[in-house]
């Protein structure tokens, strides 16, 4: 079999497998932990977290070293129990792929939540043209 198709397979037996309902409710915390930080930035009247983090270099240290305080617990559990379900499902642990996929599953909705609270806030007090 193809590295590549061993991959997938290894994917698809993480979605379908034991522990499935983690991709749910891990993506959710990462969303409310996201809404709350993007609603703090709007109050602070910091840019949205993608933005600041994409074109304002003088802060992107201080916005990633964010991301992290907010989520290093969410992604070590998301690490871990990736590394369950691989010992679960395939007898061995590919810590790369469990480090990618606690991650994944952690920092992007985390992070698009956020930008989506700062943004959303921010027009929500705003009276509307006419």
């Amino acid at each position: 079999m193809q590295p590549s198709m061993d991959i997938w397979d290894r994917v698809l037996a993480r979605v379908t497998g034991p522990l499935h309902f983690r991709l749910i409710v891990q993506p959710a915390v990462a969303i409310l932990l996201g809404i709350r930080d993007g609603l703090r930035d709007a109050k602070a009247g910091e840019p949205p977290y993608l933005q600041a983090v994409l074109t304002h270099h003088e802060t992107r240290k201080d916005k990633v070293e964010s991301l992290w305080r907010s989520l290093r617990l969410g992604i070590l559990v998301a690490i871990v129990l990736d590394a369950l379900v691989q010992y679960l499902l395939f007898r061995s642990v590919r810590v790369v792929g469990a480090l990618l996929v606690g991650t994944i599953l952690m920092a992007f909705p985390y992070a698009i939540a956020r930008a989506l609270a700062n943004r959303g806030s921010k027009t929500a007090g705003k009276p509307r043209a006419s």
